[in-house]
């Protein structure tokens, strides 16, 4: 049996859709806070709300642990957790342990490694013979 007899090949719309996400959440929250006055007048004010942040990252987050790990159970490369644990280990801090001037770019900066966490897993997916048209 070959070794990845048990698993199914990794669709790169997942890390289409999670490098979107990523993205989108690194857009909210550095564009967004410069757009305070004109967001409610335009009916999005909700966009400014902390639970809209909150989803963008509990998304991201879900959407690279389930996409890393179906490309790790495929393709056996575990250096892709290490964009993962990076990026968590970022936002978690801009969150949570530093000045809230900081913030804003240290939660980016996690954002867009995982990002970059998504595109190798799409990469590793193309080099792959197996999974490549995926």
């Amino acid at each position: 049996m070959a070794k990845n007899d048990y698993a199914v090949a990794p669709s790169s719309w997942i890390d289409s859709l999670g490098t979107t996400v990523s993205i989108a959440c690194a857009i909210q929250c550095s564009v967004f806070p410069l757009l305070v006055g004109v967001l409610p007048l335009l009916g999005l004010g909700f966009l400014l709300g902390e639970d809209v942040e909150k989803i963008f990252v509990a998304t991201s987050v879900i959407l690279a642990v389930s996409s890393f790990t179906w490309g790790f159970r495929y393709h056996r490369r575990f250096h892709v957790f290490v964009f993962l644990v990076s990026a968590v280990a970022l936002i978690s801090a801009g969150h949570f342990w530093v000045d809230e001037r900081y913030e804003t770019p240290i939660v980016i900066s996690g954002t867009l490694v995982l990002a970059a966490g998504h595109f190798l897993n799409r990469r590793l997916c193309r080099l792959c013979g197996e999974c490549g048209s995926a």
